[in-house]
């Protein structure tokens, strides 16, 4: 395939016009003057844009990087000789989200479509190869020179070197095949033995679940009967209880009743008493005196009956009376015997005759009242003396004394009357109530205990029949756990077979590579020679395509991290194009295109460089876009 001429609305290419020739196409422009984008476009034309593809590291995807700056909708025209044939293609974009989705190819001058030339098909046909398979061999972008590994890439190198045919790829296989072995078994967590394991032993727990729950089912019935053993014997006890409960009651009640009469009859007979001794004491000279009161009162009256008698014991003496009687008339015999002057000495005397007479005779008055108040008094205790005034109160004190006794006696009666009314109303009020006794209510407890321990027994023993029927029949569950393990035994074999498979696969890459991977080194090494002026003179490539060049004389080759910019460039250029030599269809090879792969080279190296790519152009195409 020949490139001839492209026109591209593309990127910052507005229309713009490339023609090239055959054999080697040095197009030199400045930096931002499009040279990567026509390779792009060269790349879109021929394979299409991938719309689904999205940004990744900080690069833009071809759909959003390549829009054109203009705003129209990405589109071109590559005129190409193919087979003998001379070729336009066109592409153009319809929905923004899909550019260049729209494809052409018809002969030019007939305007004859090409058939069976698609736009998802048209590079693959064209070129001979895939995209990926293009892009790391005759597709060198800028700082892309690097070969990276791919399924693709490794069809065709199988293709050529066993059956021709391309649909071979040990990684593809190999990642198939350990898919394949992911799908039965992932590091011990994954695919479908691990899925087994689980499921077996999901069921391994249903059946020692279905144990436990048999086990507790049994131990939980046992439970419920004896409960309701218990139960019953408890409501015997408390029916016995209740019964000599009431008994106890209606005896204590008639006890209470009998007592109550019996303390009436004593209150009664203690007030009689108690009516009788005030009496008596309210008959008595000191009526409801206190003892004190008595005793003062009988104490004052003695001693003023003591006064009185005193009183009444005291005489005035006549003697003075008589004596001025007698003076008197003695003055008075004086005054008519011998002179007057005795008459005024006897009035004197017969005044104070009269004055001592009615003295005396006031003070028998007195005596003779005090004598008559004394007897009063003692009259008055019925006593002869006042040593039994004092004789009477005592007397009243012990009257007081019985009396008190007697009053006390009578409360008594009356608390015990009151006690015993209590108590038979007690009685009554608890029989009515039906109040029972501590013992039958801590009967009733545990009676209710029992009864709350069988219901919640009667409760579980629900929920695990139903969880026992939703688990399922342990025969069901015993087979199916059988059937995992002859499919887990035969997924086993299975992984094993897949196991023989990957291996035998290995080495059948390995013999593949050891027939293919020495004549790509080899005439990798001859362009790395040619382009280092024999510097170096032998190459390896590892299966990831990751290349080490040996300096002639060197004992061991250096990987790129060893070498410079320039040297590392040349590596994976002598990689690239001994690729292309091997790999890429002899007949009407495609072009070989290159962005700037030469930047890193010193100009000698860069002159060899340039001999290699005239004498590639002498069979294929080479479009070299360069700065310099």
């Amino acid at each position: 395939m020949i490139i001839k001429n492209m026109t591209a609305t593309f990127g910052c290419l507005n229309g713009r016009k490339l023609a090239l020739e055959d054999g080697l196409n040095v197009i030199c422009a400045p930096n931002e003057s499009g040279k990567s984008t026509w390779c792009a476009f060269i790349r879109a034309m021929l394979y299409g844009i991938d719309s689904s593809e999205r940004a990744k590291g900080g690069r833009l995807p071809d759909k959003t990087r390549y829009a054109p700056w203009s705003g129209a909708l990405p589109a071109g025209t590559m005129e190409i000789t193919h087979g003998g044939r001379e070729i336009t293609l066109r592409r153009s974009t319809k929905n923004a989200a899909y550019p260049m989705r729209e494809f052409k190819a018809v002969y030019i001058g007939t305007e004859e479509s090409v058939s069976g030339l698609t736009g998802a098909g048209a590079g693959q046909i064209l070129t001979g190869v895939s995209r990926e398979v293009f892009r790391r061999s005759a597709f060198i972008e800028q700082g892309e020179v690097t070969v990276t590994a791919d399924t693709e890439l490794e069809k065709r190198i199988a293709s050529i070197v066993s059956s021709g045919e391309e649909g071979v790829s040990y990684t593809e296989a190999d990642a198939r095949l350990r898919v394949w072995q992911r799908k039965r078994r992932y590091r011990n967590t994954g695919g479908a033995i691990p899925e087994l394991e689980k499921e077996a032993e999901a069921k391994r727990g249903l059946l020692e679940c279905l144990s436990r729950s048999r086990a507790e089912q049994e131990r939980l019935l046992e439970e419920l009967e004896q409960s309701r053993r218990d139960s019953a014997a408890l409501a015997e006890r408390i029916a016995a209880a209740r019964d000599a409960w009431r008994r106890e009651v209606l005896t204590g009640l008639e006890r209470a009743r009998e007592h109550e009469r019996e303390s009436t009859a004593a209150q009664e007979a203690a007030a009689k008493a108690a009516a009788v001794k005030r009496a008596d004491l309210e008959r008595g000279v000191f009526g409801a005196m206190t003892p004190d009161e008595a005793a003062e009162t009988a104490e004052a009256d003695a001693e003023k009956a003591e006064e009185l008698l005193r009183a009444a014991d005291k005489r005035v003496s006549a003697r003075p009376v008589v004596l001025a009687i007698i003076l008197c008339f003695l003055a008075a015999a004086l005054g008519f015997a011998y002179d007057w002057y005795f008459f005024p000495i006897s009035a004197v005397m017969a005044v104070g005759a009269a004055l001592l007479w009615a003295r005396y005779s006031a003070a028998g008055k007195n005596a003779l009242a005090c004598a008559a108040a004394r007897e009063e008094i003692l009259r008055k205790y019925a006593v002869r003396s006042e040593a039994e005034i004092y004789a009477a109160a005592d007397a009243h004190a012990r009257n007081w004394e019985d009396h008190q006794k007697a009053a006390a006696a009578v409360e008594r009666a009356k608390a015990v009357l009151a006690s015993a009314r209590a108590a038979h109303e007690n009685a009554q009020a608890l029989l009515i109530r039906g109040e029972e006794p501590e013992i039958i209510l801590k009967l009733q407890r545990e009676q209710a205990a029992l009864d709350s321990r069988a219901a919640a027994a009667g409760t579980r023993l629900s929920e695990l029949t139903g969880s026992h029927q939703a688990l399922g029949d342990p025969m069901v569950i015993e087979s199916g756990l059988e059937d995992l393990r002859e499919r887990r035994s035969e997924l086993e074999a299975q992984f094993d077979a897949i196991d023989l498979a990957v291996s035998v696969l290995k080495e059948a890459d390995e013999e593949i590579r050891s027939r293919f991977s020495p004549a790509l080194s080899r005439t990798a090494a001859g362009y790395m020679s040619r382009l280092t002026g024999g510097r170096y003179d032998e190459l390896t490539l590892s299966r990831d395509f990751t290349a080490a060049a040996r300096l002639a004389g060197d004992a061991v080759p250096h990987e790129t991290a060893y070498l410079s910019a320039g040297a590392a460039d040349l590596l994976y250029l002598s990689v690239r194009l001994a690729v292309c030599e091997l790999v890429l269809p002899r007949e009407d090879p495609c072009p070989l295109v290159l962005d700037d792969a030469l930047i890193n080279l010193d100009p000698e190296r860069a002159e060899a460089a340039m001999e290699v790519l005239k004498e590639i152009a002498q069979r294929r195409q080479v479009i070299l876009f360069t700065c310099k």
